[in-house]
């Protein structure tokens, strides 16, 4: 009975959309969209393929099911460059400032 369930793991496991394995999420942080624009204090912020795909505060933005979630959390999301706002189509490319700091660029985290 026990290999049933490890096939049934790993057959629904190798189901699982490559979509969404790329798709990323960030949860909760104070975003800052653009210089002079108001701030978001609890939002999400959806990449996929390198570009923002949804952006916009937790209580209207969905997460969507099977993205990779990272904690924005007493963090604050904002451009890496002004001239290139958070919001959908454009390159996702962002700062997480807080106690640490995280820069993202065409949707992948640097180091």
């Amino acid at each position: 009975m026990k290999g049933c369930w490890l096939l049934l793991t790993i057959l629904l496991a190798s189901c699982a959309s490559k979509e969404s394995a790329s798709v990323k999420a960030i949860v909760g942080a104070k975003l800052i969209a653009a210089p002079g624009r108001a701030p978001v204090e609890y939002s999400v912020i959806v990449v996929e393929g390198g570009k923002f795909r949804e952006v916009g505060p937790q209580s209207s933005t969905p997460v969507p099911k099977g993205a990779a979630i990272t904690s924005g959390l007493g963090l604050t999301a904002s451009p890496v460059d002004s001239a290139n706002p958070i919001e959908p189509g454009q390159p996702a490319n962002l700062v997480l400032n807080g106690a640490s700091s995280r820069t993202m660029r065409n949707g992948e985290w640097v180091p």
